[in-house]
């Protein structure tokens, strides 16, 4: 993801909303939407207040169920899930799931994607039976949604069920069916395996620091304490800088960092990142993460 390619595009998009003599004008609606899909691209802290404002000018102008609306109240459902405000977000995609449907027909790609994004809020929530059964719901769901049961049944410790799902998968997923088994190897004590893919696996370019983290939990698995320390730490110093540090990726990347300094000499610091978390965390009450803090 190029950020200050992003930031640049929202700059000159002011700078011509700023032009427009009403913010409610057609025109001046589009230039207010393609700034609010940038934000939501960066994870900005701004984007739902964004958002808001500019459905309830949507709403007016275009009608409440009008698809232009419906998009605005999309990316709120999803920047809810990300604040930690799992019932709001799940609410809002049943409604945009009826809202779809009438708008746009039962079949429409929208109504099955708010479908799959209430299971994957459910998942993020570590609510993970409700998740299994979310996605199971799904009406003829992508083959990878059987990639999503299995994960979730993994951190359930449902291993048996978990390989057999991961085999309905079929070969056109292998490389995602075997990252997912080596996973959940490092779960029940081999790390080795998943630890050797990491260090082989280019970086996601929307995601720079992605494998890095996931390297640094599977070190910290296998017991390779300093150097997943050190992994951790250079995680969290890139989410501060983007996409923030109230962001749920960075709360996640404190959280790891705290687990991992905890078998070192460091427990000061680690008690410091545990608490934060837990105070101010945008984790849901019982999130599993929480547990672990």
């Amino acid at each position: 993801m190029d950020v200050q390619r992003l930031r640049g595009e929202i700059t000159w998009l002011h700078a011509k909303l700023d032009r427009k003599r009403k913010r409610d004008s057609i025109e001046a609606l589009e230039l207010r939407q393609d700034i609010g899909e940038r934000l939501l691209e960066l994870r900005d802290p701004a984007t739902e207040a964004w958002l808001r404002e500019m459905v309830a000018d949507q709403g007016r102008v275009f009608g409440p169920r009008n698809v232009i609306a419906l998009t605005s109240w999309y990316g709120i459902a999803s920047r809810c899930e990300e604040a930690g405000r799992v019932d709001e977000a799940l609410a809002l995609y049943a409604w945009l799931q009826g809202a779809y449907a009438y708008v746009l027909g039962q079949e429409h790609p929208m109504v099955h994607h708010c479908r799959v994004a209430a299971a994957s809020t459910l998942h993020r929530a570590g609510r993970y039976a409700a998740a299994i059964d979310a996605y199971r719901a799904v009406v003829e769901p992508p083959v990878d949604v059987l990639l999503w049961i299995a994960s979730a049944q993994a951190e359930l410790g449902r291993f048996d069920e978990a390989e057999q799902t991961l085999r309905e998968a079929g070969p056109a997923l292998h490389d995602d069916v075997q990252a997912i088994r080596q996973e959940i190897q490092a779960l029940l004590g081999a790390p080795g395996p998943w630890i050797t893919a990491l260090r082989e696996q280019p970086q996601d370019p929307d995601d720079p620091v992605k494998v890095r983290a996931e390297l640094a939990y599977a070190l910290f698995l296998n017991g390779e304490f300093a150097e997943a320390a050190s992994l951790a730490e250079s995680v969290l110093q890139e989410r501060l800088v983007f996409p923030g540090p109230e962001d749920r990726l960075t709360w996640e990347s404190r959280l790891l960092l705290s687990r991992v300094l905890t078998e070192t000499d460091r427990l000061a610091d680690a008690d410091h990142y545990a608490r934060a978390v837990l105070a101010a965390g945008p984790f849901p009450p019982g999130h599993p993460v929480l547990l672990r803090a």
